[in-house]
């Protein structure tokens, strides 16, 4: 047994054991239990068995249900007896009440606690979930009696409700149930908050799918050994909607609406969808329905249909997938070149420029550009509206320019992208879009839909729909349908069906149970269907049932007349509705279900071409096929990157995570793990910044599992040298993007360390790195050093070429950009253009997203030169392109960037003295910066706040506080490159002479010391000004130190100034 089967043998082999003492034999019994003890040491529930009583009741595994007042004695205390008796009394009686409704039995008291349970003496096949829905319904019925008491009396009552599934001893004699089973209800009772209910493990285990649970931290409880797992029941997950087939009973307000609406958009007229809300069940899937046979029923009307899928609620524009692939004609095995050329017929069919979509819409059916079209130009965000657009174009190719209707089933699963596009289609007025879903959470706001929120029918219109059902029934058989249904008609059709072939059922279970296992050969198809989904490829179906073809033709013809499944398209099957895929899927123990989830991954995985990742990946993981599930959403991740989905290709790799999670710990998963880290702050670092703190823990984490003794063989790189190299490249990126040099240099010199023990010789992308740490502490000489070595590293027998991946701007193009600012700080701007250009033709070609990156790197450090020389328009030009390009891929950092430098040139360029204007300006690009600030976005920061001060001189303000924040800011970080620059600033603004000579001198002393001929230019420039020709030696000096073809507009200065 692996550790992955043990919860599940355990559990199977106390069923056995439960089993076996309830029929009398114990030896059995203790055989099993003690197979139990010997894989889970300890296992309470083994030991229960054990010491039961070998004559007089019985061994159930059973749910239990414990509901007690909260400081009932303490009231007790406070209140008049009589009183306290006649709230109590009540109490109890809501409780009875409750219990047996929800097919309980309350079988002792204590104190002012009640134990029910589920499962005796009548059994129901979801027993678990009838507990935790009384729990549930008791907890909303006591603040209503606690309400009335308070009104009356004066004081307010709270429950608290535990659940849990154990084994017991049954006196079936007085109905009763006794040992540590019912003791750890009690015990799991009193963890709940109050007004709450809690299950334990056990029960959380079976009930997680229908319940959205809360996890609490284990707790101790009294008399039980260890820490209690238990759960936060929030409430019940609302169930899926079904199809309905009846008459449309008790829905004349819609029907008329429909009417009204296909009237105006056959006129062109129709501007808001029309949206069915409600529980399932409730008719939603019927009124559109009506629609259709409203439209379809009018020659020449087209009828185009969405339908959203559980399965696929994360994928982007999947209804739109499935609905292209049934109008293709593509099925499961259908592979991409196929696809490719019937996408191609589909698109001549309408008359439409397959040139420009089939470059849009293969990706949208899987399809990648190595099998026959050419790949669209664009990335990232643009084209992913790019391709919004397409099938928006699309859908109204099909409905062929004539009023038509548009039905979106299930919109709650539906991705955002694809309820964009259904918004864009209401623009011309000819559309009726009929949209049905749950709740009105997933509704955009800008449909202004007339929204029907559906109600279950009245006595009068639920009687109607079972009349017309089946007429024969008896007064009495319809008041039971009524009693069980609640006026939902799916429901009703349900019971009424099931009436005609078993009598009247007890719960709506019950019909469609009995019907399910009407024949051997029908359990496995309906399981094995109902894993593979609403929606059933018959090929996959055989492989996945593995039964014989003909017991398989019966079956599928049983559950068709059934009124379970139905055809769908030329070779499929379709549960007549998710509901009834849902109460099928319970029939497969959770062994069963996690064998045909298997089936189903590996069946998607075999045929040709491309697969749906992120369904493999679900089916896997429901399998606990962990190791395959975290393989096949990494390879999802891959895909949505591709399509530039940036979001959705890191929701992939979190889920990945989450699957290795589960892995047994070997060296294999580590390495895993640190890639899957590593991929997700690189696509982190790509959409908000290297630096944002979400990627912190991703690297600590590596860090963690790398180790502190990292093997780094000398006859060639090892796995794990390799992850110490990219965790400590993206480290030095990090802590570079917060500003955090010291840290910065510190995992660069274990990087560096780690590639020299590894094979000495030189590094160029580590040299890029310390050439770019370099520059920004000031040290421009020794950065030029590094920034060269990077860019032209010397023989190739002595180059090494490392792996520091997961970066997204290139290190060498890095080094470029960077040796372009230090070439300008050191007085020569040709030089920094022509590293610029360098910089350029190194990104060309380079994939999405670090030649967009990349790119967007070197826009932002061009405007900074062109700022620096005083070229302002073409400085805000070049912004705009930064800011469209990184709003396209989906750039933030890059996006805010680029805004302040807009910002900077165009206040720079326009400024003209003192106005409410300058003012305003300089309130815009201030918070723009705080905002820099506030997402640590800190390195050149400084840079900045100088821009910001050069506006704020020009407009005439002089506080230096920004000016003094920004120095201290640089002697904390060491970020040191822009101080000469923010003190020859700051002597600008100080209020005497003496002050500013000393800023002045500061800042030239520091300039010397840097190698900064520019801004020490600029500072002997200023001191010449305040002193006169005294400050002419340091003029010429610095005059000295620049280049004759400086192509500086202050060394034209300064040799006018000298004359």
């Amino acid at each position: 047994m692996n550790d992955r089967d043990g919860p599940a043998l355990i559990d199977a082999l106390l069923d056995r054991a439960v089993a076996a003492l309830g029929s009398g034999d114990h030896a059995a019994a203790t055989a099993l239990a003690g197979q139990v003890l010997a894989a889970d040491e300890g296992n309470a529930d083994a030991e229960e068995l054990l010491a039961a009583p070998s004559r007089g009741g019985e061994i159930r595994r059973l749910t239990i249900l414990f509901a007690d007042l909260v400081d009932s004695t303490a009231l007790s205390t406070r209140i008049e007896p009589e009183t306290y008796r006649l709230v109590v009394g009540r109490y109890r009686e809501q409780v009875l009440d409750i219990v047996n409704r929800f097919g309980g039995h309350i079988g002792s008291t204590a104190g002012d606690g009640l134990l029910a349970v589920f499962g005796h003496p009548v059994a129901h096949e979801d027993d678990v979930r009838r507990a935790v829905l009384a729990g549930l319904e008791i907890t909303r019925a006591v603040p209503r009696l606690s309400a009335k008491a308070k009104a009356r009396f004066g004081f307010e009552i709270s429950v608290r409700v535990g659940v849990h599934r154990g084994v017991v001893y049954l006196d079936t004699t007085a109905a009763d149930v006794y040992g540590l089973g019912a003791n750890l209800a009690a015990r799991v009772c009193s963890l709940a908050p109050p007004g709450a209910v809690v299950i334990s493990e056990p029960v959380a285990r079976l009930v997680h799918d229908a319940f959205d649970l809360e996890a609490r931290p284990a707790a101790p409880v009294k008399g039980v050994e260890g820490l209690i797992d238990h759960h936060r029941v929030v409430g019940e997950r609302s169930r899926p909607a079904r199809a309905a087939t009846g008459p449309l009973v008790g829905r004349d307000r819609e029907w008329q609406h429909l009417q009204n609406s296909w009237g105006l958009a056959q006129t062109g007229r129709l501007s808001a969808p029309v949206v069915f809300c409600g529980e399932p069940g409730i008719g939603k899937s019927r009124l559109a329905a009506a629609a259709q046979e409203l439209v379809g029923g009018q020659s020449g009307n087209t009828v185009v249909e969405l339908i959203g899928s559980p399965f696929h609620a994360d994928a982007g524009l999947y209804p739109v997938r499935a609905l292209i692939e049934r109008h293709c004609g593509i099925g499961r095995l259908t592979g991409p070149a196929e696809r490719l050329t019937l996408l191609k017929a589909e698109l001549a069919r309408l008359g439409m420029d397959s040139v420009r979509l089939v470059p849009l819409l293969a990706p949208v059916l899987g399809v990648d550009a190595q099998h026959g079209y050419q790949a669209a130009a664009d990335e990232g965000s643009e084209l992913y509206e790019l391709i919004a657009e397409a099938v928006r174009d699309y859908l109204l190719a099909c409905l062929q320019g004539a009023p038509g209707l548009v039905i979106a089933e299930d919109a709650h699963w539906f991705d955002a992208t694809s309820l964009e596009v259904l918004g864009s289609l209401l623009d011309g007025g000819g559309v009726l879009l009929v949209v049905t879903g749950r709740d009105k959470g997933w509704l955009p706001d800008s449909w202004r839909a007339t929204v029907f929120d559906l109600e279950p029918l009245t006595e009068r219109e639920s009687d109607e729909l079972i009349v017309a059902l089946n007429p024969g029934l008896t007064p009495q058989e319809r008041a039971t349908v009524q009693s069980r249904c609640d006026g939902v008609p799916f429901y009703i059709e349900q019971v009424v069906s099931g009436i005609t072939e078993v009598g009247v059922p007890e719960a709506l279970y019950e019909p469609l149970f009995a019907r399910l296992r009407a024949s051997a050969e029908v359990v496995p198809v309906v399981e094995a269907a109902a894993v593979i989904g609403r929606y059933i490829d018959t090929g996959l179906l055989t492989a996945v049932a593995e039964v014989d073809p003909e017991d398989l033709r019966r079956a599928l013809d049983e559950l068709a007349d059934a009124q379970v499944l139905e055809r769908w398209n030329t070779d499929g099957w379709r549960f007549r509705h998710e509901l009834l895929r849902e109460v099928a899927i319970e029939l497969a123990p959770p062994s069963v279900r996690r064998t045909l989830h298997a089936r189903v991954g590996d069946a998607l995985c075999s045929v040709g071409g491309e697969p749906d990742w992120g369904l493999v990946a679900g089916h896997y993981r429901q399998a606990d096929r962990f190791d395959d599930a975290a393989s096949a959403y990494q390879q999802a991740s891959a895909a949505a990157r591709r399509r530039g989905a940036l979001t959705e290709a890191r929701a992939h790799l979190s889920q990945a995570l989450a699957q290795l999670d589960q892995c047994p710990p070997s060296p294999d998963r580590d390495r895993r793990e640190i890639a899957f880290r590593l991929g997700r702050g690189f696509l982190t670092g790509s959409a908000v910044s290297p630096s944002s703190p979400v990627v912190a823990p991703d690297l600590e984490r590596c860090l963690e599992l790398i180790g502190a003794d990292v093997p780094v063989s000398n006859q060639g790189k090892t796995s794990t040298a390799e992850e110490l190299f990219s965790t400590l490249g993206v480290l030095t990126g990090y802590y570079t993007g917060r500003a955090d040099l010291s840290r910065a240099t510190k995992a660069l010199e274990l990087l560096r360390a780690a590639l020299d023990q590894w094979q000495p010789g030189s590094w160029p992308r580590t040299d890029a790195w310390a050439g770019v740490l370099a520059f920004l502490r000031g040290e421009f000489s020794y950065a030029r050093e590094k920034l060269e070595l990077a860019t032209d590293p010397g023989p190739a027998a002595n180059r090494r070429t490392e792996t520091v991946g997961y970066l997204p701007i290139d290190p060498i193009v890095a080094a470029r950009i960077h040796l372009a600012l230090v070439r300008l700080v050191q007085g020569s701007l040709p030089a920094a253009e022509a590293e610029l250009a360098r910089a350029a033709q190194s990104v060309e070609g380079m994939g999405f997203p670090q030649g967009p990156y990349s790119l967007a790197y070197l826009r932002f450090v061009e405007i900074w030169v062109h700022i620096e020389t005083g070229q302002f328009d073409r400085a805000a030009a070049l912004a705009v392109e930064l800011i469209e390009d990184a709003q396209r891929h989906g750039f933030n950092q890059w996006r805010l960037r680029g805004t302040i430098q807009r910002a900077v040139a165009e206040a720079l360029a326009a400024t003209g003295g003192p106005s409410a204007a300058v003012d305003e300006r300089i309130t815009d690009i201030a918070a723009l910066v705080d905002e820099l600030r506030s997402a640590d976005l800190n390195v050149y920061l400084t840079f900045f706040e100088g821009a910001l001060a050069r506006v704020m001189i020009a407009g005439g303000h002089r506080d230096a506080t920004r000016l003094d924040a920004a120095l201290a800011m640089a002697r904390e970080t060491g970020m040191s490159f822009y101080d000469c620059e923010l003190l020859r600033l700051r002597s600008q603004l100080q209020p005497d002479p003496e002050a500013q000579r000393a800023d002045l001198e500061s800042a030239l002393q520091l300039a010397r010391r840097q190698g900064a001929n520019l801004f020490e230019l600029r500072c002997a420039l200023g001191y010449f000004e305040l002193v006169g020709p005294t400050a002419g030696l340091a003029l010429v000096e610095a005059m000295s130190r620049i280049p004759a073809d400086s192509g500086l507009a202050e060394a034209a200065q300064a040799a006018a100034a000298l004359g």
